[in-house]
């Protein structure tokens, strides 16, 4: 039987905090800001999601700290998230830092997100309706 679901995340703008309700939503995952709250206790059966926006080409540096100092059990299943106004590139990170930490990262997912530091012009509307809708089915195929 599986165990419980978190949706970890960091969120500067609101664009992955919007996608990270929808996974928890999808699957009755507990979200976790780690701006906000501590890293939860992961169980071997637990799976995790894990992601946040793009900051100079990476993850946000709160989320990359908590990472860092999060003891994980060997073997777990975890997943990458986040949004973008250029290209995913902290997806790969994302997933780097957790094979690092013993996870396994069986799937990973990025949309659009409305991009703040270009005055709001980049990605108007996103995530969107359809965006988090596909970001539910992700969810569930990586729950099972």
């Amino acid at each position: 039987m599986a165990g419980k679901v978190y949706v970890v995340y960091a969120s500067l703008t609101g664009n992955t905090r919007k996608v990270a309700r929808a996974l928890a939503e999808a699957v009755g995952g507990t979200l976790v800001d780690v701006r906000r709250e501590p890293l939860p206790k992961v169980e071997p059966g637990d799976v995790i999601f894990v992601g946040d926006g793009v900051y100079g080409w990476r993850p946000s540096r709160a989320l990359r700290r908590a990472l860092l100092a999060w003891a994980l059990p060997q073997g777990v299943r975890a997943a990458v998230f986040g949004t973008y106004g250029g290209r995913p590139s902290q997806i790969e990170v994302l997933a780097k830092i957790l094979q690092e930490k013993g996870a396994r990262v069986v799937d990973r997912f990025a949309c659009p997100g409305r991009d703040w530091f270009l005055l709001g012009l980049v990605g108007r509307g996103r995530p969107s309706p359809e965006d988090l809708k596909v970001a539910q089915e992700f969810a569930r195929k990586v729950v099972g």
